[in-house]
């Protein structure tokens, strides 16, 4: 194959390592998106491609917290240049999958289109949105020549039918769909079609792919963020793939969208175990305002009064006595916006995508060549096994005043390895419901006596 030239699927093949790391992570991907939600899939949908757009961004040297970009989405008006950045990635990254939803085939118009909403308002090369390059330009080396290169992508005049031979290739339905994305990607990153933005619509690309073959309908894979953990090594993936490396990039990637199938699903976990727990918390009903609002608030985390009041077809009233309400938990909390004073912050789902990027970040060791998990990546619970872990821990603290428990003793009451329960009760200390008794004791908080006392309510109410 020669990378820098037009595609021939024909000299495509894999070894069999390869091969089965493709399908294990197709495998991954396709039970993901097609299992049962445990929250809405839109609220999940729009918060890992949050995650996504920030992480792509960050690659390219754009660092925007999670706080700072639901602040800008909020508040359009006071948004820095960089949160503003990430925003047009998001929409980006949206057009991207809706031009690949339904199987329908990508045009070089469609990614033109994905570049355009990216960069239309940048400064520096804005007026240049959604137009292929007619000049020469080069990766690395000096600014004013392409003297020391690290890479010289092809002419400008090379560009149109480059990219008309790279939608014909997307256009395929023969091919394993992530040796399609990861093949599509690196060849558009070799291209490099476009001034600026190459980086962040190569990997909207990833998710047209995803899309249209329906690999990844419903579900979003943020292989972003594995892609930045693995920094250098992902970088020179994409090196070696102009190099003739397919096979090896082609592993690469599929090792990194398993990495981030398997993120996304304890992201999932995590946060439909965070707004049970707050439901509990605050005795919401399920055909209540409050009861919505849990889930909606994650959705967006920057809200006044009227703007919840909208979101859930509710009175004034009605959303103000709800923001009571999660406030009284602490899981709300007033900030001040610009010229705005009433503004409410939902703190707790901006930690969880945090954590969730950066747990997902330490997942990669730096071995070259594949991506790998980290032994703690590899003993830590299943997805869907969290929420009985932390059940069943609450359940085993004892009444009265007997010694506080070990995790030793706790995880042979539950029943649950010690490396498990230790994972939880750490989780479960960051939220306030346990805390250290001693060197080597926990206890429940007023705050996990309470927990437990409802789940107990529930229980009995469901049996």
């Amino acid at each position: 194959m020669i990378t820098t030239g037009l595609i021939d699927p024909n000299e495509l093949s894999f070894s069999a390592a390869t091969a089965a790391d493709i399908a294990e992570a197709e495998a991954a991907i396709a039970v993901a998106d097609h299992g049962q939600r445990l929250v809405a899939m839109e609220t999940l949908a729009r918060l890992l491609l949050r995650s996504e757009s920030v992480a792509s961004s960050r690659i390219e040297g754009l660092e925007c917290s999670q706080r700072r970009l639901a602040e800008a989405a909020f508040a359009p008006e006071h948004a820095g240049e960089t949160a503003r950045q990430v925003l047009a990635n998001i929409d980006a990254m949206r057009q991207a999958i809706q031009l690949g939803a339904g199987g329908h085939e990508l045009t070089v118009d469609g990614i033109k289109s994905m570049h355009e909403l990216l960069m239309r308002e940048d400064r520096a090369t804005g007026r240049f949105a959604g137009a292929f390059r007619t000049q020469q330009n080069w990766i690395g080396g000096r600014s004013d020549s392409p003297r020391d290169a690290v890479f010289v992508p092809p002419p400008p005049e090379h560009v149109e039918p480059l990219m008309a031979d790279l939608v014909s290739f997307v256009n395929r339905d023969d091919l394993p769909t992530l040796a399609q994305a990861a093949i599509a990607h690196a060849q558009f990153e070799t291209i490099h079609p476009f001034l600026d933005g190459n980086g962040r619509v190569g990997r909207c690309l990833i998710h047209t792919v995803l899309a249209r073959r329906g690999l990844a309908s419903r579900m979003l894979v943020p292989v972003s963020l594995v892609l930045a953990a693995y920094g250098d090594h992902y970088i020179q993936g994409l090196v070696d793939f102009r190099e003739g490396a397919v096979d090896q990039w082609c592993g690469t990637f599929a090792s990194a969208s398993r990495l981030a199938i398997e993120g996304a699903g304890q992201f999932e976990e995590h946060l439909a175990t965070m707004i049970s727990r707050w439901r509990l918390e605050t005795e919401a009903r399920p055909d209540s305002h409050l009861w919505h609002a849990c889930e909606q608030t994650t959705i967006t985390p920057v809200f006044t009064v009227t703007s919840l009041r909208d979101a859930l077809g509710a009175s004034t009233t009605a959303a103000t006595e709800v923001i009571e309400r999660l406030e009284g938990i602490g899981v709300v909390a007033q900030v001040s916006l610009g010229r705005r004073n009433r503004v409410y912050l939902n703190r707790a789902v901006l930690r969880l995508l945090d954590d969730f990027e950066r747990d997902l970040l330490s997942s990669v060791d730096g071995a070259p060549g594949r991506l790998r998990t980290s032994a703690r990546a590899r003993t830590a619970i299943p997805p869907a096994v969290l929420p009985s872990v932390e059940h069943a821990l609450l359940e085993s603290f004892p009444l009265g005043t007997d010694s506080p428990p070990t995790a030793t003793t706790l995880a042979a009451v539950s029943g649950y390895r010690p490396d498990q329960v230790r994972q939880v009760l750490d989780r479960l200390a960051a939220e306030g419901v346990v805390e250290k008794a001693d060197a080597h004791g926990w206890t429940l908080t007023a705050k996990g006596r309470r927990l437990r006392a409802m789940l107990r309510a529930n229980e009995d109410l469901q049996s």
